[in-house]
């Protein structure tokens, strides 16, 4: 178990990068058989709501019971241009996808047995996926689960609250191994249940299936999620497949308000043991963490001694996702802004801290057309992703390291420089990482596309601008015309390619301090023609050959026969 001592010292560890040898003159590269990728997820960028056979999931069901909310029935139309997308990945370098399956599509709900089944057509869907990928030569990261439970589930089961729950998971998990154990190396469970847990289950339901004022539902959520993950691996492991699993866990770093002050020391380490030790710790040593037990106490589900040596190893690989940092003191302090009366029960009560505050020097997130701040929750602070990084590695520095999301909540400006400063100062850290000898093997940019966000399309994550169509996020379905939902690159996409390509940092860029108020730019297009382009081409550049100096006609060529193939569009506006 991490605890306070440890604590200190994993924010306070200084980077090892004089001991490596590092110099200014000397190109600052990554291991060889690095995965770069980026990050979607199936309800977020598929569409195809009701095709291939697929059925609705709680998404479906709660996005038209909620007039605020948005539906995702077309999102990025994934579902259809798949093909053009994975060319594109090719085309910039990434040697790596992360997605997910939607248990949806790929099973459908027998009302006479009382089971899901096997649906063809979409099992015939991400066979032809997985293979376009690995025709590419980029390595799938499959999750099992990312938050779209089917409704029947929800409805016929109770969903995440009744143990049932763990057979049926399991009998999704061993269709999907059956099917796809053969085209994937990396594989996980759950995608942050810390977050479709609290969401769903707490937080006063603010995502389906919009659990209220309890003091248990969270956590016997997270009971059958756990057992249902340790089952999951070990039908995997039954079938020796050639990979390696393990679950996707998140949390904002978390730093004492006062440093000095061993109180808020304690309340930093609450929260990330309440947020990833939750998870973490069942899996590497067979149960919840100490203070989660003791300060959840009777709220708390217990493991049977079977369930615990089941949890006890059930990983082969840690998956991190990290976007944020807070300042956090217990909520009894006199510094709290935020009283203990005002949390909300359950989970967010026996966590008893405030972290409304942001460390200084932090860049916020982007603001609307309203200027109206995007991701409330979010704020830029590179300095908190390798403690993090650092906390997770302390409960086995054996086990291998895949950052599996990081990236900017933006809006829909193409020229976003912020997003720019993000990515480079992040991965600088995910660098500065593994010259400590962290087993770093991944990193995967949230999101390839602009996406739906969980209610919404406004705030914007992708390295390529989405131009979505008024009918985006309508109750009802559309067919989307093919010159919609065109995708222009920005200014972070043509760093990562860069970096992408040759494995190294760009040698134009500059470690900011978290007090810099500017983000430098990269000349990506300094003698580029001022006109909009087709650019599924994106990737070769074609037209735009002074973009980085080394384009080739065997690419323009290249460029002209992915054109005649695909039907997305891609723009790149000068």
């Amino acid at each position: 178990m991490v605890g306070v001592a440890h604590f200190a010292s994993v924010v306070a560890a200084t980077v090892g990068v004089a001991a490596s040898g590092a110099s200014k003159s000397t190109k600052r590269c990554f291991p060889d058989d690095f995965l770069w990728g980026t990050a979607t997820a199936s309800y977020q960028v598929e569409g195809g709501w009701n095709e291939t056979g697929r059925t609705p999931s709680i998404w479906d069901d709660f996005c038209r019971k909620n007039a605020d909310v948005q539906c995702a029935n077309v999102a990025d139309d994934f579902v259809h241009r798949y093909k053009g997308d994975i060319a594109i990945m090719k085309h910039i370098g990434l040697s790596s996808f992360r997605l997910s399956i939607s248990w949806s599509r790929l099973m459908t709900w027998n009302n006479t047995t009382k089971k899901m089944e096997r649906n063809q057509p979409g099992i015939d869907f991400y066979h032809s996926l997985l293979d376009t990928l690995h025709a590419a030569k980029i390595k799938p990261v499959v999750t099992l689960y990312h938050w779209d439970l089917p409704l029947a589930l929800q409805t016929n089961v109770d969903g995440w609250l009744d143990p049932a729950i763990v057979t049926h998971f399991n009998e999704y998990a061993e269709l999907v191994f059956d099917e796809f154990g053969a085209k994937a190396q990396y594989w996980t469970t759950f995608n942050e249940p810390t977050s479709f847990v609290l969401a769903g289950y707490a937080e006063q339901g603010r995502h389906p299936p919009s659990v209220k004022n309890s003091d248990t539902a969270a956590y016997l959520a997270t009971h059958h999620v756990l057992l249902s993950h340790a089952n999951a691996v070990k039908t995997f492991r039954s079938k020796s497949i050639d990979g390696q699993i393990g679950i996707v866990l998140v949390s904002n770093m978390a730093f004492p308000l006062d440093k000095s002050s061993p109180q808020d020391q304690e309340a930093a380490e609450r929260v990330l043991q309440f947020n990833v030790g939750w998870y973490l710790n069942p899996i590497v040593n067979g149960d919840y963490p100490e203070v989660v037990k003791k300060r959840a106490g009777a709220h708390l589900p217990q493991f049977t001694a079977e369930e615990s040596a089941l949890l006890k190893g059930s990983y082969d690989v840690f998956m991190f996702n990290h976007y944020s940092s807070n300042l956090v003191t217990d909520c009894a302090s006199p510094t709290s802004e935020k009283p203990c009366a005002q949390l909300a029960r359950g989970w967010a009560a026996d966590l008893g801290v405030d972290a409304v505050r942001f460390p200084v020097g932090s860049r916020p997130a982007s603001t609307n057309a309203n200027g109206d701040r995007l991701c409330t929750w979010f704020n830029g602070y590179p300095e908190g992703y390798l403690p993090y990084i650092r906390w997770g590695h302390a409960f086995n520095k054996s086990t291998p390291i895949l950052l599996t999301e990081n990236g900017w909540c933006g809006n829909s400006t193409i020229d976003n420089q912020d997003q720019l400063w993000y990515y480079q100062n992040y991965v600088d850290e995910v660098w500065q990482g593994i010259q400590e000898g962290i087993p770093i093997i991944g990193y995967h940019a949230w999101s390839f596309v602009d996406n739906y966000e969980w209610g919404s399309f406004e705030p914007r994550f992708g390295l390529f601008h989405v131009d979505f169509p008024a009918e985006t996020g309508s109750k009802e379905g559309y067919t989307p015309r093919k010159n919609d939902l065109k995708l222009t690159p920005r200014p972070a996409a043509f760093w990562y390619e860069k970096l992408a390509k040759t494995n190294c940092l760009p040698e134009e860029h500059k470690k900011h301090s978290k007090h810099d108020e500017e983000a430098e730019t990269v000349e990506l297009a300094a003698a580029a023609p001022k006109q909009s382009m087709s650019l599924l081409s994106w990737g070769f550049f074609g037209a735009v050959a002074a973009l980085a100096g080394f384009v080739y006609r065997k690419q323009r060529r290249q460029q002209r026969r992915i054109l005649d193939e695909q039907t997305p569009l891609v723009t790149k506006d000068l």
